[in-house]
């Protein structure tokens, strides 16, 4: 499987390859005659030389550029969290729940360099701490000497390709680090949430035209070779295989206020690499079709809005843990969300009630050579699935009933209540950190890496239902560049977890407030 992925993969990035350069060349000079004086690749090398002397934007070698945007943000979090119990209690019939809090930190810094009509550079800084946490042998305190900073985007982007050929016209091109969300951030996402975020590697070609494009790309998110010599001593920068996410994701407007998202994603993971310790990691290769629709005020029914998606997906993969370890196993597996709401905007505060039903394909058969557990791939997650994150989009049945209100310009209301049940009650609970087979450790909760089992009995767990959560957030723009946000979630277990916790029933509360100053 791994070769063949390979050859895929090859085969891609040599079309890839070969597609841009005859759209760098354009269609029409591709097709001129070569023994002409002055051939189509001279014609455009003199077309790029007069963009880079003309007058005014500066050349893209010289320090001069035609304008620079410098901004940030600040956010600080604090969070509580009282959270159900591990696998098991440390007393027979005790709950092992444990209560604990944090401030989180995070600074951003950005640079928008306008460098001339034809390219744009886009670097941003990120510095991540947590309150306290820099304690150290040495000392204590902010005297521990330890890096936080790092480049969460940095990129460059080609415009106006239109005056080297009008085959160009509405094309650019983007290549670098920056952070990819696609629709409701379920499959790709910036997870922004998170302290450190979600920043992908990689290479994307963009056709826009009006309210239309079609978004072409590739991105390495894990990679075993690092170009360098170093020995032993790189093990720690490697990643445990190569992995790559290519595809398409497109956005159409189907007619005012309904946009029809077609997309194609694939993800290649390599087994003929190993983790630097001698242990061979899972092979992969998975793909996603799928299509998102959404609808919002739309000129006959300004009040409702809509999002259906549906994906599915196939390939295979080559496990080599579990009951399975060895085999080549065929993925067959589907997911999809739809959800439906309307806003009364001629009532008081503007209240909107709302209702969603998520659901993701589990494996209803871990001893057999088909794996049909969805895959959520590098969703955002947060909030998808609830806001305490305990469900990520797999093996899942979700339930949510929404509603919100705007009692002021500046302040929002939400409340939402979640039914969460397994699809599959043979397969396992996953949480939204992760994926299924993820080289960062998986995701799988309440179970050993095949069969969710009570801990305590070692039995197979036979119920499907997870439990329920209420969510309670507030926000507040409290001045022009200043806001704040707060929330508070409980969850109510109910069997599935009582047993996967070896029968420990306590319910989980989580409480947070975050302010953020942009910049």
């Amino acid at each position: 499987m791994a070769k063949k992925g390979k050859s895929l993969y090859m085969a891609f990035a040599s079309a890839f390859a070969v597609s841009a350069m005859c759209l760098l060349v354009g269609m029409q000079d591709v097709k001129a005659d070569v023994g002409v004086s002055g051939g189509s690749l001279s014609d455009v090398l003199k077309r790029i030389e007069a963009l880079e002397s003309r007058s005014g934007g500066g050349n893209v070698t010289a320090p001069k550029i035609r304008g620079l945007k410098i901004g940030g943000t600040l956010r600080h979090r604090f969070e509580m969290q009282h959270e159900f119990g591990g696998s098991t209690s440390a007393v027979l019939g005790t709950s092992n729940a444990k209560t604990e809090d944090f401030t989180l930190q995070r600074m951003r810094l950005y640079f928008d360099a306008d460098v001339n009509k034809n390219v744009r550079a886009f670097i941003k800084l990120q510095d991540v701490r947590t309150w306290g946490i820099e304690r150290v042998a040495a000392g204590n305190g902010t005297v521990g000497n330890l890096g936080r900073v790092d480049l969460n985007e940095g990129y460059v982007e080609l415009r106006n390709l239109g005056d080297l050929s009008s085959v160009l016209e509405n094309v650019s091109v983007r290549i670098g680090r920056w952070q990819w969300f696609y629709g409701d951030h379920r499959l790709i996402g910036t997870l922004n949430w998170a302290n450190q975020a979600r920043s992908y590697d990689g290479a994307r070609v963009r056709w826009a035209k009006d309210k239309n494009w079609v978004d072409v790309f590739a991105a390495s998110v894990d990679e075993f070779d690092t170009g360098s010599d170093a020995a032993a001593g790189e093990l720690l920068g490697r990643g445990t295989q190569d992995e790559v996410l290519w595809g398409f994701y497109s956005h159409f407007k189907v007619t005012d206020g309904l946009a029809a998202e077609p997309y194609m994603l694939n993800r290649f993971r390599s087994r003929d690499q190993d983790g630097g310790d001698g242990v061979l990691v899972a092979g992969e290769q998975r793909f996603t079709l799928g299509a998102r629709i959404t609808g919002k005020k739309i000129p006959s029914l300004p009040g409702l809005d809509f999002k259906l998606e549906q994906a599915w997906q196939f390939g295979d993969t080559n496990p080599v843990t579990g009951i399975n370890a060895g085999t080549d196993m065929d993925i067959d597996a589907f997911a999809g969300a739809w959800g439906v709401g309307y806003t009364f905007s001629n009532v008081a505060w503007s209240p909107r009630i709302g209702y969603q039903f998520a659901y993701a394909s589990g494996d209803d058969n871990v001893t057999d050579d088909d794996l049909e557990t969805f895959d959520h791939l590098y969703p955002t997650g947060h909030a998808r699935m609830g806001y305490m994150d305990f469900h990520a989009w797999q093996n899942i049945e979700a339930h949510k009933i929404e509603f919100s209100c705007k009692p002021t310009k500046k302040l929002l209301l939400k409340a939402d209540m979640w039914f969460f049940e397994a699809a599959e009650e043979e397969d396992s609970r996953f949480g939204v950190v992760g994926g299924l087979g993820s080289s960062t450790g998986g995701a799988r909760m309440g179970g050993n890496a095949t069969v969710a089992t009570n801990p305590r009995t070692g039995l197979p767990i036979r119920d499907d239902e997870f439990g329920q959560e209420l969510d309670l957030v507030l926000k507040y723009k409290l001045f022009k560049n200043f806001g704040v946000v707060a929330g508070y979630s409980h969850y109510w277990t109910d069997d599935y977890i009582e047993e996967s916790r070896g029968d420990d029933d306590t319910d989980a509360d989580w409480l947070w407030l975050q302010t953020t100053v942009k910049f």
